[in-house]
């Protein structure tokens, strides 16, 4: 049997060779680019909810680019705060971001417009609202009959289980285009190993859920697709919650995304050496002639 045209001998069918070395360069360059911009003392290094503040993705590259890098023009996103990382993989221009959010005091949702992403939900204050929005704009999406879905990131401890449970009872019922991501606690809890404590939640509620490894980009995407075509076809929401897997206080890999995803590439002989350090450069290169 013949493969098909521009696919590579090996390769995983659900998750082409390109789409990996997509999702390595641009989780790369939301990394670096976040830390231009942290240079400066923009970004909170704590998140951000408030309108305006600069939040950051360290160590959510992962998760952010598997569950954003297929979403289209329909879809809409709702996350804890205004984040360079995550306005580059949906699309923001490099060059704008970087003088919108390096300025003192400047309004990250100005800056989002500036650069090209108007698909972010306005990020307010008080969790279990923000929550509420995202019901009201994924029922929109049904009402107006539009193919799109609501990506919503928010943290494990942001609300108490009973708003999660209220939340996802609601979307199930009302059988809505959600896909929650529950990220990381803000404080991590001792013990080795996460507990996929939303998962519980959601399964009650009637949603599936989902627990995947936060630093692994090829489970997340495999995992975010088949979410999204249930979700796509009228299945309502799933919830995929990031884990870290652990023995005896210790991963198996490293904790780091990137690094999680280069030793992947190079262990299945997808990429090589020198293509991480030709690709480093070139970001490097486009980021410094950005900010000039």
């Amino acid at each position: 049997m013949t493969q098909k045209k521009n696919s590579e001998a090996g390769e995983n069918p659900l998750v082409p060779n390109a789409k990996l070395r997509q999702m390595y360069t641009l989780m790369l360059e939301a990394r670096k680019l976040e830390a231009k911009l942290l240079e400066g003392s923009v970004i909170k290094r704590t998140g951000a909810k408030k309108k305006g503040r600069i939040a950051e993705i360290r160590g959510q590259e992962a998760v952010r680019v598997s569950t954003a890098v297929e979403l289209g023009p329909d879809d809409l996103v709702s996350d804890t705060g205004v984040s360079a990382g995550m306005a580059l993989i949906l699309g923001g221009d490099a060059a704008s971001l970087l003088r919108g959010l390096a300025r003192s005091g400047a309004d990250g949702r100005k800056a989002l417009a500036d650069a090209g992403v108007n698909r972010v939900l306005d990020a307010v204050e008080d969790s279990e609202q923000r929550l509420r929005l995202v019901l009201g704009a994924a029922s929109a999406l049904v009402a107006q009959q539009r193919h799109g879905i609501v990506v919503v990131y928010a943290r494990k401890d942001e609300v108490g289980r009973r708003i999660w449970r209220k939340t996802l009872q609601a979307a199930h019922e009302m059988r809505l285009p959600i896909l929650f991501v529950a990220l990381e606690r803000g404080k991590p809890r001792g013990g080795d190993d996460d507990v996929a404590e939303v998962c519980e939640v959601a399964n009650s509620a009637g949603v599936p859920g989902i627990p995947v490894d936060r630093c692994d980009a090829v489970a997340l995407y495999r995992v975010t697709q088949e979410s999204l075509g249930r979700t796509r076809n009228g299945d309502g929401p799933v919830l995929l919650e990031c884990v870290s897997w652990r023995i005896k206080g210790k991963r198996k890999t490293t904790d780091d995304p990137i690094e999680h995803l280069q030793e992947f590439l190079l262990g299945r002989k997808i990429c090589n050496r020198d293509w991480f350090k030709t690709t480093e450069k070139k970001v490097r290169k486009r980021l410094l002639k950005q900010r000039s």
